[in-house]
C-alpha cells in the first residue's frame, strides 16, 4: 500500500501529521456512518479519536482493545436484555448480574474495560427500536470507527519508521561514543556511567519500537525487504553492551598499578572515534534515504581502525578487542549495499 502524502514544510512537524490524520478520520468515520445510517453515530466518531495513534503499532492495539471489549459487552448486555424483557427483571437487579463478572475481567484484564462501557449503554440508556439491536449496533460503530482509524494510520502522512530507526541509532552510538569519553577522561564514578547507558538503552527502545513499526508497514517480511533495518537494533545493542564493558574496565585502570603510555591511550581512542563517527553517519545517511554504499569504504574504515594488541594491559587489550570485533562487524554490515531491494 502507498501512502499518501504532501511535501509540505510544516507537515515535517509531527503534531501537525497527527492533526491531519485525526481530522481525517473523524471525517471518514462521520461519512461512513452516514451511509449506513446508525442510530447512534457518535460512537464510530469517538472510537476514530480514541484509535487513531501516532503509528500503526500503537493504532492497531488500540483498536483491538476496542473490539475485543465491545465484543465481549455486547455479548453481555444480551443477559439483562432477556430478563428485563421476558423475566420482567428490575433493571439494576439485571445489569448487575452482568456487571460483577464483568468487573472482575476488566481488574484482570484492563484492556477490556469497553466492555463495560457498551453494557452500560446497551442497557441503561434505553433507545427507539429493538433492544437487541443496540449492542449490534454498537459493534458495526466500534468497528467502523476502528477500520477507518486503521486505514488513516496506513495511508494518510505514514510516519516512515525506517527514518526514525537510523535517526534513533545514530544518536544511540552518539550516547555510546559520549559515555567512552566520559569513562576515558577519568573524572566520573560507576554511577554516572550506569545513567549515561540508561540514556543509551532508552534510545536503543526507541530504534526497536521504530523496527516494529517498520514490520507492520508491509506484508512482506522486513528481513526480506530490508535487512538491514531488522539487523539493526541487535547490531547497536551489541555495541552498547561491549562499551559499558570497556568503560567499567577504564575506571578501574587507575586503580590497578598498569599503565599505557599517553601516546598509545590517544591513538587507540582516535581510531575507535573514527569508526564510530563513521558508523554514525552511515545512519544518518540510510535515514535520508536507502542508498547504499561501497563495501570498500567500509573496508577501508576497518583497515584504519586500531590493532587489538597496541596496549600492554590484558584486561584493557582484551575488553578493547571485543569493542573493535563488533565496531568492525557493524561497519562491515551498515557497509553492504542494499538500495535495490524492494
Amino acid at each position: 500500500m502507498i501512502p499518501f502524502s504532501i511535501q509540505a514544510p510544516w507537515l515535517n512537524n509531527a503534531v501537525a501529521r497527527q492533526t491531519v490524520r485525526l481530522l481525517s478520520a473523524v471525517g471518514l468515520s462521520g461519512f461512513m456512518v452516514w451511509l449506513t445510517n446508525l442510530q447512534e453515530p457518535g460512537w464510530a466518531i469517538i472510537t476514530s479519536v480514541i484509535v487513531t495513534q501516532n503509528s500503526i503499532t500503537d493504532t492497531i492495539s488500540k483498536g483491538r482493545d476496542q473490539i475485543v471489549g465491545t465484543l465481549i459487552g455486547a455479548v453481555a448486555s444480551i443477559v439483562p436484555i432477556t430478563l428485563m424483557m421476558f423475566l420482567r427483571w428490575p433493571l439494576w437487579e439485571a445489569f448487575a448480574i452482568a456487571f460483577i463478572p464483568l468487573a472482575v475481567l476488566v481488574s484482570w484484564k484492563p484492556e477490556a474495560r469497553m466492555g463495560v462501557v457498551t453494557l452500560m449503554i446497551a442497557t441503561l440508556f434505553p433507545s427507539e427500536g429493538d433492544p437487541y439491536l443496540r449492542p449490534i449496533e454498537r459493534v458495526l460503530a466500534i468497528l467502523i470507527g476502528v477500520g477507518v482509524s486503521t486505514l488513516v494510520t496506513y495511508v494518510v502522512l505514514h510516519e516512515k519508521a525506517r527514518r526514525d530507526a537510523f535517526r534513533n541509532a545514530a544518536e544511540t552510538v552518539t550516547q555510546i561514543v559520549a559515555m567512552l569519553q566520559k569513562a576515558r577522561s577519568g573524572d566520573t564514578d560507576w554511577v554516572t556511567i550506569q545513567d549515561m547507558n540508561d540514556e543509551c538503552a532508552a534510545s536503543l527502545r526507541k530504534v526497536q519500537a521504530a523496527l516494529e513499526e517498520a514490520r507492520r508497514e508491509h506484508w512482506k517480511p522486513l528481513e526480506q525487504r530490508d535487512p538491514m533495518l531488522a539487523q539493526l537494533p541487535k547490531e547497536v545493542r551489541q555495541l552498547q553492551m561491549d562499551a559499558l564493558v570497556v568503560a567499567r574496565a577504564m575506571l578501574r585502570f587507575p586503580h590497578s598499578g598498569a599503565t599505557i603510555p599517553p601516546q598509545q591511550v590517544a591513538t587507540i581512542s582516535a581510531g575507535l572515534l573514527r569508526g564510530f563517527q563513521w558508523v554514525i553517519q552511515r545512519c544518518n545517511d540510510e535515514a535520508t534515504a536507502r542508498s547504499g554504499d561501497d563495501s570498500r569504504v567500509a573496508a577501508e574504515v576497518i583497515s584504519a581502525l586500531p590493532a587489538e594488541d597496541e596496549t600492554a594491559d590484558p584486561i584493557i587489550r582484551f575488553v578493547v578487542g571485543i569493542l573493535l570485533t563488533d565496531l568492525k562487524h557493524i561497519i562491515s554490515f551498515l557497509g553492504e549495499d542494499d538500495a535495490d531491494r524492494p
